[in-house]
């Protein structure tokens, strides 16, 4: 029995002997990548680097000799242009304020071809060149920016002027050990159908959010009432932003049915809609104007809410009413003007009978007594009307009592 468990003993010593140690959780993998499931990727460092501090969401690494680089993510899918460049410059330059630089000369900024360690993408490139204020030395930035899907991903390496040649040749092979495998994902088509019997097509340079997209998309929406954006009832475009929150568009259905819109009954009807809309508003909004949304004709908005330039268009339809905000977190009033324009006649009603407008009875002879008095709809019965009483006087006239005579 002694014998038995002196065995069992021996063989549990052994077991736990070739027991592979705990994994440790800043190392990389066994070849040596970092991997980021935020970033949608993973990063093996060139020689002579040290991983200074890792997420899911961003890297920070150094050399011995004081080049510095860190990966991080910003949101919304951006193509990396010109433009773009020029603004993610902009924020590399606020951030290297708030850390005590100054004296920064005009950016390089281009757009061009890099290469990572999965293939070659397109990428906006910018170049800094600035005073430490504390060091009293010139410093240099250089970063990558490239699109994955939802979002951008920056690459920057940071040193000294000094050593200016290393930090550039630093940041090429730091992207040649990145791979992503989120790649920029398709944005779908122009034209949008939502299932509320409604579609739109979206202008240049407008898009369909993303899923990842939809969270800040929802915070500038959730300004003017509608947080949820529900596709079941809306169809939401967005123009992505380089830096901030994005220009919105989106359009949902209401259910609430306004009777005949038109030339002649706008004015009473958009009075309704008016009070419907801003009758509590603390701001005075001024009167509609008259557009055509689709094939019909609607109201078109100018109120002064949410602290950016917004435009409100309502038109009719089969289940009540298609309301349609943009909001310019970046666009001017003409531009989002602009952006209006061009989608208005893109508004297709796909409802039974071309989505035309429900209108009750009291409502459609309301309209008519009101708007168009002189309609044959509102004539033609009154001269019956009126020949039926006179042939009824006529005819009593005829018929004199036989006491008369």
């Amino acid at each position: 029995m002694l014998a038995l468990l002196l065995s069992s003993l021996l063989s549990l010593s052994t077991l736990a002997a070739t027991d592979p140690p705990p994994a440790d959780p800043n190392a990389p993998d066994a070849d040596g990548a970092y991997a980021m499931n935020d970033v949608g990727g993973s990063i093996i460092l060139p020689p002579g680097w040290e991983m200074q501090e890792w997420a899911d969401w961003s890297f920070k690494a150094k050399t011995a000799d004081g080049v510095l680089m860190r990966l991080y993510l910003t949101p919304f899918q951006v193509q990396p242009d010109e433009a773009a460049g020029r603004a993610w410059a902009a924020v590399y330059k606020e951030r290297l304020e708030e850390e005590g630089a100054n004296d920064f000369k005009e950016p390089a900024v281009s757009v061009q071809p890099v290469a990572l360690r999965d293939g070659e993408v397109q990428a906006a490139r910018v170049d800094l060149d600035f005073n430490f204020e504390k060091q009293n030395t010139r410093g240099v930035l250089h970063a990558a920016a490239l699109a994955s899907e939802g979002q951008v991903v920056h690459v920057e390496t940071l040193a000294a002027s000094r050593n200016d040649k290393k930090a550039q040749a630093a940041l090429a092979s730091l992207l040649g050990g990145l791979t992503l495998t989120k790649k920029p994902a398709d944005t779908g088509p122009a034209r949008v159908e939502s299932a509320a019997a409604f579609a739109m097509t979206a202008p240049e340079g407008w898009r369909t959010p993303l899923p990842s997209e939809l969270a800040g998309t929802r915070r500038v929406s959730g300004k003017v009432g509608e947080a949820d954006l529900d596709p079941e009832r809306c169809v939401t475009f967005i123009r992505p932003p380089a830096v901030g929150d994005p220009d919105v568009l989106f359009a949902c259905d209401l259910y609430k049915h306004l009777g005949v819109l038109d030339a002649y009954s706008f004015d009473g009807v958009e009075a309704e809609v008016h009070e419907m809309f801003f009758g509590r508003s603390d701001k005075p909004v001024e009167k509609a104007t008259q557009v055509q949304v689709g094939d019909r004709v609607g109201l078109l908005y100018k109120p002064p809410v949410a602290g950016m330039p917004v435009r409100l268009a309502i038109a009719p339809y089969n289940k009540g009413m298609v309301v349609l905000w943009a909001m310019g977190n970046h666009l001017d009033e003409p531009a989002l003007d602009a952006a209006v324009q061009a989608v208005l006649p893109t508004v297709e009603f796909t409802g039974p009978d071309g989505g035309a407008p429900i209108v009750a009875l009291d409502k459609r002879l309301a309209y008519y007594l009101s708007y168009r008095p002189t309609s044959p709809v509102v004539l033609g019965p009154a001269a019956l009307l009126v020949v039926l009483v006179g042939g009824g006087l006529a005819l009593a006239r005829r018929r004199k009592p036989k006491y008369e005579d």
